[in-house]
């Protein structure tokens, strides 16, 4: 994968790259970040895998079972927020 901004191939994939480092702010989105130029960009339909996130207030049974079971990833970050990566 290249960057579409500088055509690099320094292409971190599906990281979080929303991050408001002055108020500590996490808004999750999922995408691509190129090292090189520091862009970030979303992911094209034709990737091949690619992860997506869900944000909970809370997690019920029926994200824990499928937590236990290993079909989703739920994550907790330190704010609180859960979101869930399928």
């Amino acid at each position: 994968m290249t960057c579409p901004y500088c055509n690099s191939e320094n292409v971190v994939c599906n990281v979080t790259i929303r991050w408001n480092q002055v108020r500590g702010v996490f808004v999750p989105r999922r995408g691509h970040y190129c090292t090189t130029c520091g862009k970030s960009f979303d992911p094209s339909p034709e990737d091949g895998l690619s992860l997506s996130a869900v944000v909970l207030e809370e997690i019920t049974p029926a994200i824990r079972k499928l937590q236990e079971s290993g079909d989703v990833i739920v994550v907790r970050h330190r704010d609180g927020l859960h979101e869930v990566v399928y």
